[in-house]
């Protein structure tokens, strides 16, 4: 793929694989790649990935894989300690403002995240770059909001907006109550909040999924108390503008 940091790795027919020499780094990903054809426009560019071995100087390819974005997320918690600009950080600074206290993140975000973090952490100890651990000394994961699952009379995925009272609108025919899962693009149980927002307005909007469920729990999302959560931000709001309640 092409979106990611790419891999400093030179593969030599002869020689194997080969670390790109320090004074070639970073590595720098071409501007004019093409989209147009499925799969890495990486392989296909004409020249960025034909290199020369760094060992034997004979023609080799670079890697044109990239790594995961969450390598570029591993660390950021650093750099937002220290930011000099002659390296990625200054240790003693950097030391001196982490571990962080108090990681909040949904909690999927957060395995892969965390983990990814931790490693990252703990390689720069291990190489004697920062004298920490552990990233972040809490850990809050958030929970997911939630909905039912719908399937047409033809195994198709269907979104909410597609179904009423148990009939795929479409077509007339019945369809089948899944699970209920997290919202999903793929699954299609996911809900516009723009249409909420547009009819009760954010604060409501906001009062609703603050108000529902504590926020370590998922939420299963429903409209059912949104009409109550405008009523009362109508009462509210008066109040707040220094205007007498209706």
């Amino acid at each position: 793929r092409y979106w990611g940091t790419p891999i400093p790795i030179i593969h030599c027919g002869d020689c194997g694989a080969q670390g790109v020499p320090k004074d070639q780094l970073p590595v720098v990903l071409p501007d004019d790649v093409s989209f147009a054809i499925p799969g890495n426009p990486l392989d296909r560019h004409p020249a960025w990935k034909h290199v020369d071995c760094p060992s034997c100087g004979k023609p080799a390819v670079r890697e044109t894989d990239t790594l995961d974005t969450f390598a570029d997320s591993s660390w950021y918690f650093i750099r937002f300690a220290s930011q000099p600009k002659d390296k990625p950080f200054d240790r003693a600074v950097a030391e001196s403002w982490l571990p962080v206290g108090q990681y909040i993140g949904g909690v999927e975000h957060a395995i892969l995240h965390l983990l990814y973090a931790r490693f990252w952490t703990r390689a720069l100890k291990h190489l004697g770059l920062l004298d920490i651990a552990e990233p972040f000394t809490g850990l809050f994961t958030q929970g997911m909001v939630t909905h039912e699952t719908y399937r047409s009379s033809d195994n198709r995925w269907l979104s909410p907006d597609d179904v009423r009272d148990g009939i795929e609108i479409a077509t007339g025919n019945p369809i089948t109550v899944g699970r209920v899962e997290k919202m999903s693009k793929s699954k299609k149980n996911t809900v516009d909040p723009e249409p909420i927002v547009d009819q009760y307005g954010a604060d409501a909007t906001r009062w609703v999924m603050l108000s529902d469920s504590p926020p370590e729990r998922d939420l299963p999302w429903s409209e059912s108390g949104t009409e109550g959560a405008w009523r009362l931000v109508q009462r509210l709001w008066p109040r707040a503008d220094g205007a007498p309640p209706q």
